[in-house]
């Protein structure tokens, strides 16, 4: 019966009869009486609990939160971290529970055994969905002007930072350790297998290569295949970290390579802070890429490193956090400009943020059409004015200027850009902003200002930020892929400006197309406007749109080595994204 019961939970469905066997025999069987009390809200958590029978209350401060039934779980946190109960649970009908301790479910985690990790990699998939969709509602009703939610939702949000953060470490290590593995794409069954494979056939493809160096994209996977490279120096949010410490993230990003563009990515962790050192161990490795991918190095030395990989390489080149976050911001500009219908000429832009995110999007927007007097870059010193004496990059883009604070900056102006720090953008400086202003508080976690409290001070805002749980999420993954997707197909030697220019059109573009079921996710309520000004990332046809315009642009530029038929190109991509 316990079996039977168990298969009805959604985090255990789909195991094997011997797999909830060698789960129920570590579990614990509790009868709770009606009105009896499971655990109380405060208690440290050290069990999750799967409903067989009967009825169960969540109840916070007095209020339920959930009513549960047979098959529904709950208390999964303990799992992954010692947890203090938000809430208590107690039986509304008689109760059959299982009870699953920590320290007796964590020996066969780490042991891999395949129930176990097949269960808490449900329960962590399932608990952060779960988590996002009450922080959308959240935040929807908070948008929806109900200030009585705002302390609840600052509330809400600490609380799946604590809930993330110990299901992000119970992620990267049950099972095998990490997120890739090598896996072969020939056969290697039997010993005539591996004669090809290895020695002695595999000396052919390596001959027919040292006479001709491209014979390697025939017969390797070199054409395929991306290094994410970084030596660890601005990594995410958390700064130089070093090397090895950023390993997590770029295992992350050959994910999203992955997923999104069927690119194999391999990461590497460069234990070198020296430019020119760095440079010359990227260039030494190359003959194993298709691409590079440089990746959370900071400035200004990346703005070096970058240009020189690129003057010494071939292949496509391209550090993600410049033009990544540029090609995006420029995207959703064009639709933001497009929706209050102002002018890209005649708009005046304010940068929080001068490092390699926001110089990078400040250069990019020029190239979209901004005037150049119309633009001001600020930074923890304050304006970038002409004759401020930085002697380095920044004098590119230094303003004539007599603005010499963010405050001065952004007083009439009709866009912001926030590239910095959370809480930098005042409500008083919003306020001082155009009418119908553009705001992208990109930085993470904490936005330059909060979107509620911006819409509040400015009912006619429109709002982007780095985030997931707010509209309007200006996300390297929507450009990045698809970039390089494009460039190997066509082999680019360099991804340029003509490439990130029809990668930035081809994103805007389609964010005015409707939302129909053909991208893959659901979208009821998304239409072009101020909620919605460029794709979900989980979007199939940015594949065949983004990679296609890109591999079109570098066919025109002349940097692509090899010619394709574009029409059969895009058809062939949307057959990969299953469109």
């Amino acid at each position: 019966m316990d079996l039977e019961a168990l298969g009805t939970c959604k985090a255990f469905a789909g195991l094997t009869e011997d797999e909830l066997d060698s789960i129920v025999a570590v579990a614990d069987r509790l009868e709770v009486p009606e009105g009896g009390e499971i655990f109380a809200e405060g208690s440290e958590g050290e069990s999750l609990y799967v409903i067989l029978g009967g009825a169960v209350e969540l109840r916070r401060s007095g209020q339920v939160v959930a009513d549960l039934g047979p098959g529904d779980f709950f208390g999964e946190m303990s799992l992954f971290n010692r947890y203090i109960r938000v809430a208590g649970a107690v039986a509304t009908a008689e109760a059959r529970l299982l009870g699953f301790r920590r320290q007796r479910l964590q020996p066969l985690i780490l042991r891999h055994q395949p129930a176990a990790v097949k269960v808490v990699q449900r329960l962590g998939a399932m608990t952060v969905e779960r988590l996002q969709r009450v922080g959308e509602s959240l935040s929807a009703h908070v948008a929806d002007e109900d200030p009585a939610l705002a302390g609840a939702l600052d509330e809400y949000r600490q609380l799946k930072q604590r809930l993330v953060a110990g299901w992000a470490l119970a992620y990267h290590s049950i099972g095998k350790p990490g997120k890739l593995e090598i896996a072969s794409t020939k056969p290697s069954a039997t010993a005539a297998d591996l004669s090809v494979a290895y020695s002695p056939g595999v000396a052919e493809p390596s001959l027919a290569i040292r006479d001709d160096v491209d014979a390697a994209y025939t017969y390797t996977g070199k054409g395929q295949l991306v290094g994410v490279v970084s030596n660890g120096t601005a990594v995410l949010g958390l700064g130089s970290i070093g090397a090895a410490a950023a390993k997590p993230v770029m295992e992350g990003k050959a994910v999203l390579f992955k997923r999104f563009a069927d690119i194999d990515a391999f990461d590497l962790e460069i234990d070198e802070t020296d430019p020119g050192r760095f440079v010359d161990i990227v260039v030494a490795l190359a003959p194993t890429f298709g691409g590079i991918n440089l990746e959370d190095i900071r400035a200004p030395e990346c703005f070096d490193i970058e240009a020189e990989c690129q003057r010494r390489l071939d292949i496509p080149v391209m550090h993600d956090d410049q033009h990544g976050t540029a090609i995006i911001a420029g995207a959703a500009l064009r639709n933001a400009l497009e929706l209050v219908g102002k002018d890209i000429g005649e708009v005046r832009v304010a940068f929080a943020g001068a490092g390699a995110a926001g110089f990078a999007t400040a250069k990019f927007l020029l190239v979209l059409g901004v005037a150049r007097e119309h633009l001001v870059l600020s930074d923890a010193d304050g304006v970038v004015y002409a004759g401020r004496g930085d002697c380095n990059y920044l004098e590119e883009l230094a303003a004539d200027t007599g603005a010499r604070t963010l405050a001065d900056a952004v007083d009439g102006a009709d866009v912001f850009i926030g590239v910095s720090a959370g809480g930098v953008l005042r409500p008083a400086m919003l306020r001082s902003m155009a009418p119908d202003p553009i705001v992208f508080a990109l930085a993470n976690p904490t936005p330059e200002i909060d979107p509620a409290l911006a819409r509040e001070t400015r009912p006619d805002v429109v709002m982007a930020t780095g985030r997931s749980d707010h509209p309007n999420q200006v996300n390297n993954v929507l450009a990045f892929p698809y970039i390089f997707r494009g460039a190997l197909d066509v082999r680019a030697r360099e991804i340029n400006r003509e490439m990130k220019y029809a990668a930035c059109e081809a994103i805007a573009a389609l964010a005015r197309e409707p939302v129909t079921a053909e991208a893959g996710y659901d979208g009821v309520g998304l239409a072009f406007g101020r909620r919605y000004l460029i794709p979900k990332p989980f979007d199939r046809r940015l594949l065949p749109a983004v990679a296609g315009a890109v591999a079109e642009a570098a066919l025109r530029s002349g940097v692509a080595r090899v010619g394709l038929h574009l029409g059969e190109y895009r058809e062939g991509l949307r057959r990969l994204a299953h469109l």
